[in-house]
C-alpha cells in the first residue's frame, strides 16, 4: 500500500485536507499532530501530542519556540516521544505535521521512517522545506507526494476522497 504524503507550505490546508480523509477511513486512526500556540509576546511554542489523546502543553512535549525572525528546536523532547511511536497494525498512521524542527532528533526521525517501512498506511502533512530528513520522507519508495496549494487543495481532497476505497478493499460502504 502506498503511504499519502501531503506536501506545501504552511496554512494551505494540509491538516484540513488530513482531517477530511482521517474522516472517511474505515479503520482506527494512530499517530502525532503538532500545534503551535502563541504567545502574548508574537513567539509561539510548539507542541506534540498522541493522536487522538489528551493535549497537554508542558515541557515534556514542547518540541519548539518560533519567534518573529528564529525558531529553536528542541531535538530531545522529540526524542523522548519517539519511544512512544510504536503504532498498532490495523489502522492508519497520521503524522500532522513533518518538518524541520526535527532534523537533529535522530530517534524521532529513524522511528518515522520506520513507520513508512512497515504501517499499512501513512497519511503524513510534510512541510515544503528541504532536509535531509524531510527530502528522505518525500523521496521514500512507498510514499505517494501530493503538493498543496490554495488553488488545488478542494480538488485534491475530492480526488484522494474518491481513491480511499480501492485502498481498503471491502469496506467501500464505510466510505
Amino acid at each position: 500500500m502506498r503511504h499519502i504524503i501531503l506536501n506545501g507550505r504552511n496554512g494551505v490546508g494540509k491538516s484540513t485536507l488530513i482531517r477530511a480523509l482521517l474522516e472517511a477511513v474505515p479503520l482506527p486512526v494512530y499517530g502525532i499532530i503538532t500545534k503551535k500556540e502563541t504567545d502574548a509576546d508574537g513567539s509561539a511554542s510548539v507542541y506534540i501530542h498522541t493522536y487522538g489523546a489528551e493535549r497537554r502543553y508542558t515541557s515534556e512535549n514542547r518540541i519548539g519556540l518560533c519567534g518573529v525572525e528564529s525558531h529553536t528546536a528542541f531535538p530531545d523532547a522529540f526524542d523522548r516521544f519517539a519511544e512512544s511511536m510504536r503504532f498498532p497494525e490495523d489502522g492508519v498512521i497520521v503524522f500532522d505535521e513533518l518538518g524541520f524542527m526535527e532534523t537533529d532528533a535522530r530517534r524521532f526521525t529513524e522511528a518515522v521512517l520506520h513507520t513508512l517501512d512497515s504501517a499499512p498506511l501513512v497519511i503524513a502533512a510534510v512541510r515544503d522545506k528541504r532536509t535531509p530528513f524531510l527530502d528522505a520522507v518525500r523521496s521514500h519508495p512507498r510514499v505517494d507526494v501530493y503538493p498543496v496549494n490554495e488553488e488545488n487543495r478542494d480538488e485534491l481532497r475530492e480526488s484522494l476522497l474518491c481513491m480511499l476505497p480501492s485502498l481498503f478493499p471491502g469496506s467501500s460502504d464505510h466510505i
